[in-house]
């Protein structure tokens, strides 16, 4: 069966960068009609403004930590008569001691990568439940199966959203609405480059049986799976894609 997304609309948070942009392109190359991503900034990144496919990528700011979260969402929402496919992508790392633990870092970290998350959820399955159909994927991380110094917050948001997504793929199995998630472990980004020295990396690496970090690649390939119509019965599932890592 060949993978093709037309007729398909997709929503990806936090789809600006990173994995989240390897998300939408992937759809947009597999015919999806249109892909609607989100991002804090004003202004779509540079990639949208480039792409040869720019008609069917439509950029939304929004912020998941402002107060007046919710009520953009719902406005961004009325005028779309279905979203089939949700891609919870949007999360935030700030490192932190334990001891010497911010409450806002708390509550932002917990806010943007579990609350907001289960909101958004909660919003678009009801037009899910009224077709009958959809896919939702959680992107969790390997931080929620085992955790690091100075993760504490951010293992607890992950591991929540994974827990999220049992719950959420129980209420919304008998609507034929499919729910996982994906938990990432060491992916080659940007991102990854700014926060670990090469030093770091290269150790890293050897910890990790594949003796490689994942190219984006590498996830985007399991989102698609999960979002396709091949995926006709895993639910609530969530799967690690760490080249070994976890279990080494």
């Amino acid at each position: 069966m060949k993978i093709n997304f037309s007729n398909k609309n997709i929503l990806i948070t936090g789809g600006s960068r990173g994995l989240g942009a390897s998300f939408a392109k992937k759809f947009i190359s597999l015919n999806a009609s249109n892909v609607f991503i989100t991002g804090t900034k004003k202004n779509p990144p540079n990639w949208i403004k480039k792409s040869i496919y720019k008609k069917r990528i439509k950029y939304f700011q929004l912020d998941q930590y402002s107060k007046n979260f919710l009520i953009n969402f719902k406005n961004f929402l009325k005028d779309k008569k279905k979203i089939d496919i949700l891609i919870n992508n949007a999360g935030i790392n700030i490192n932190h001691n334990i001891a010497s633990l911010d409450y806002k870092i708390l509550n932002k970290i917990l806010t943007i990568n579990l609350e907001s998350a289960i909101q958004i959820a909660s919003l678009v399955s009801k037009s899910m439940i009224k077709k009958k159909s959809g896919k939702i994927i959680n992107i969790g991380s390997i931080w929620s199966e085992i955790s690091k110094s100075k993760r504490s917050v951010y293992s607890a948001s992950k591991a929540g959203l994974v827990g999220a997504t049992r719950g959420i793929a129980i209420d919304l199995a008998k609507y034929n609405i499919l729910v996982n998630s994906i938990s990432p472990g060491f992916v080659n980004t940007s991102l990854t480059k700014k926060n670990l020295r090469k030093e770091e990396i290269k150790n890293i690496k050897k910890d990790i049986p594949l003796q490689k970090f994942a190219n984006v690649d590498d996830i985007a390939n399991y989102v698609i799976f999960l979002s396709s119509d091949l995926n006709t019965y895993m639910c609530g599932q969530n799967i690690l894609i760490d080249g070994g890592f976890s279990i080494n």
